[in-house]
């Protein structure tokens, strides 16, 4: 009997490790599969986008996250980009939005206390700038400190309203230049949109997803062509329709071109339409009002 138990135990413990290994070769199979399959999909979006300038698709999310009825109310009433979509992308939007809010750390520094709308309308911003893109949760963001006012840099002995830390993973605002932003639409001064820019750029140079790649490259083509076309730069300057700001590094120049292409679309359309075409390029912007 007990050498009948044995052959038994013996048994079962072989064919489970058959079973295991048999699991194991197909998980490993299915992966490589996925992985080819994958490859291909990749090569063939990347020669669309050659010709295209855009991914293949942007929206699909089979199950939807939700915002509760308080956060929809401050979008509605606060983010007018929002209020001109569509029933369906409003709903895209808002899912985009439940998605950040979990997955971003909010600190409210000098005792500033992190509300509802605060998360909301910086959300909203961060949602606006990659509406176009597939992959819209800026993974080089993890924590989102927000201050009452301008704060005191120990790093550089100055004041700051906002930036980005790339190191640290790491947004900072003042909360009163942030809605200061906001409160007049068409100034083309916005500190969330320029501070989110520059980690949506440095997100952009890390990672390799096709709206990445058209992000970066179409911005190399930008600072060509204004190298090149020496009459193009000066027209910018001379114009103060784009803050002199602008012109300190390639990194400010983004920011600031992104602001005013955010906040006076028309306009820009209509003085610099080829610069205009690259910035709504680079973001993917095929919405109401651009």
């Amino acid at each position: 009997m007990p050498q009948i138990l044995l052959t038994s135990a013996s048994s079962y413990i072989g064919n489970t490790i058959f079973v295991i290994l048999v699991c194991g070769v197909l998980v490993l199979f299915v992966l490589y599969i996925k992985k080819v399959i994958t490859s291909i999909l990749d090569g063939f979006e990347m020669l669309y986008a050659q010709f295209t300038k855009r991914p293949i698709f942007i929206h699909f999310y089979p199950i939807r996250r939700k915002l509760n009825a308080g956060q929809i109310k401050i979008l509605k009433s606060n983010f007018t980009f929002y209020n001109r979509l569509d029933a369906k992308h409003q709903s895209y939007f808002r899912h985009r939005m439940a998605t950040f809010l979990l997955q971003k750390n909010f600190e409210g520094k000098d005792d500033f206390e992190i509300t509802e709308e605060v998360k909301v309308l910086i959300s909203a911003t961060a949602i606006m700038l990659t509406f176009g893109f597939r992959n819209y949760t800026i993974p080089y963001i993890k924590n989102i400190l927000v201050y009452p006012t301008q704060y005191y840099s120990t790093v550089n002995k100055i004041y700051h309203k906002g930036e980005y830390n790339a190191r640290y993973e790491t947004l900072v605002l003042s909360w009163d230049n942030f809605i200061e932003g906001y409160r007049i639409d068409d100034d083309k001064v916005n500190l969330g949109i320029h501070e989110f820019t520059h980690a949506i750029h440095y997100n952009c140079m890390k990672q390799n997803d096709i709206n990445s790649i058209i992000f970066v490259d179409t911005f190399s083509e930008l600072r060509e062509q204004l190298s090149a076309n020496e009459q193009l730069k000066n027209d910018l300057v001379a114009s103060n329709f784009i803050r002199s700001y602008a012109l300190i590094n390639d990194s400010e120049l983004l920011a600031v071109i992104v602001e005013t292409f955010i906040e006076a679309p028309k306009e820009f359309n209509n003085l610099f339409p080829e610069v205009y075409a690259k910035l709504k390029q680079m973001l993917n912007f095929n919405f109401s009002g651009y």
